[in-house]
């Protein structure tokens, strides 16, 4: 990245910053990202203190899409002579790169745009994410944040009157989000959300053809649990094609490619077909169309899974070259899964067996990252030690090695464990261990209390002359 002396936005005193301008994917795949995070062009005034966006001319460029858009920031105030002068240089890096035969007519009429947003929407759409599809992501933020916030009473009202705009992508952020809060031990939040999901189920269009497609996958999941706990092929594929066959509605077709997905192969639809070729005519087609809408399903869930896959490899190429990789790996805690980390070390490996090592590196302190953000905190990793102890001994040299995290708060946060055990909210086994390790942590919290309180006059004084 070329070093440009600039003037800072703020102070306006001179200073160098590396200052990127062309974003060209075909040579760069991460150059997308940069664009769509926004993280590009940071600068650090050291005579002021400013750190931010620098506004720069930059020109982005993706071949595969033929796209060649140009943005220039309005604050900059360039006539249109100017900006020629910035841009043009950088269109001619481009068409430098590029084999004769790529240099297409596109590249001799570039697309500009007026806001760096309206840059990312255009690369978003290209990718097939339209603008309207980021309004209807933008509403439903912000339905969920008035939910959230409404009381309690006026929720059923709120669904009613937004319930054009409630459909299956809600339900899906909802879901999601109740999974964060349960993994940030954020049980209020939890259970708000689950409210708002119990009563969207009942009170909207979009939540009553859910519930029908959790009723179905109920019903399938009998269906299946009904065939002993290792099936045949033969027996699960006749299971779910007579399944099908009772009633072919959109309900039972979501459910099935929900739970079952793997299990629809070439060998499925042949029974399928099999079955309506057999029917009535009015029956076969049913089925037949039945079989056409789980193969849209299928593709649909499957193109889903790519996209999401995608997602995922995006964030981690934009986490691994944050500034502060901690700081990033904390704000994005709420949504890293299993799959996440799991698609990490798929990269890592890749990137070792390319032999890329810059990339290598950034990728190991972006785990390095998450397995310090993700560790339990200190109080939770030694109560779990306590309870894996082999005997009272080996518990002692624990609470005496970590002395200063058995506070009074650790202590109750112990006695809270116990008192859930004894309401039968914990494994009954955990009881009389858990009366253990409270009883001796309690003594310790005491004893350690009593230690630091001898040190002055009076009874503690005493009792230090006496030893001596």
């Amino acid at each position: 990245m070329p070093q440009m002396q600039i003037l800072c936005p703020q102070c306006k005193q001179p200073l160098v910053a590396e200052i990127k301008q062309l974003f060209d994917v075909g040579q760069d795949p991460a150059a997308k990202q940069e664009i769509l995070s926004g993280l590009f062009n940071i600068i650090q005034c050291p005579h002021c203190g400013y750190q931010g966006p620098y506004p720069a001319p930059l020109v982005y460029h993706d071949p595969a899409k033929e796209l060649l858009l140009v943005f220039v920031p309005p604050e900059l105030g360039l006539s249109q002579h100017e900006q020629e002068k910035f841009i043009g240089p950088l269109v001619q890096q481009i068409m430098r790169t590029l084999p004769a035969e790529q240099r297409k007519a596109y590249l001799l009429n570039p697309q500009q745009v007026l806001t760096l947003r309206s840059l990312q929407e255009r690369i978003l759409e290209a990718d097939g994410i339209t603008k309207e599809m980021l309004e209807a992501e933008e509403r439903r933020v912000k339905l969920l944040q008035r939910l959230l916030s409404a009381s309690e009473d006026s929720l059923v009202d709120i669904l009613k009157q937004e319930d054009e705009n409630i459909d299956v992508g809600f339900f899906r952020a909802v879901s999601q989000l109740i999974d964060a809060a349960r993994t940030g031990n954020d049980e209020v939040s939890a259970q708000r959300l689950e409210k708002v999901l119990e009563l969207a189920l009942e009170h909207t269009t979009a939540g009553r053809e859910q519930r029908a497609v959790i009723d179905a996958l109920k019903d399938l999941e009998k269906r299946l649990a009904a065939l002993g706990p290792r099936p045949t092929p033969q027996a699960l594929r006749t299971t779910l094609v007579d399944w099908v066959a009772e009633d072919p509605a959109e309900p039972r077709l979501q459910a099935l490619v929900a739970l079952a997905a793997p299990f629809l192969d070439y060998g499925f639809y042949q029974a399928l077909t099999e079955r309506a070729e057999q029917a009535s005519a009015e029956r076969r087609a049913a089925l037949e169309k039945a079989r056409d809408r789980l193969l849209e399903l299928s593709k649909q869930v499957e193109e889903a899974l790519q996209a999401a896959v995608q997602a995922v490899r995006e964030a981690i190429d934009r986490l691994s070259r944050a500034q502060d990789v901690r700081k990033a790996v904390q704000e994005a805690l709420p949504w890293i899964d299993q799959d996440f980390l799991a698609i990490l070390q798929d990269e890592i490996e890749q990137a070792r067996r390319r032999g890329d090592t810059h990339r290598l590196q950034r990728l190991e302190r972006l785990w390095q990252a998450l397995e310090e953000a993700l560790a339990p905190p200190p109080t939770v990793q030694l109560l779990d030690n306590l309870l894996r102890a082999q005997d009272k001994a080996e518990r002692e040299r624990l609470m005496e090695r970590h002395a200063a995290l058995i506070t009074p708060e650790f202590v109750q946060s112990v006695a809270q464990l116990l008192a859930q055990a004894e309401q039968g909210a914990l494994p009954s086994e955990l009881k009389p261990l858990l009366q253990t390790v409270y009883n001796e942590v309690a003594r310790f919290s005491m004893l350690q209390r009593l230690k630091q309180g001898g040190t002055g006059s009076g009874a503690g004084a005493a009792a230090q002359e006496k030893r001596a």
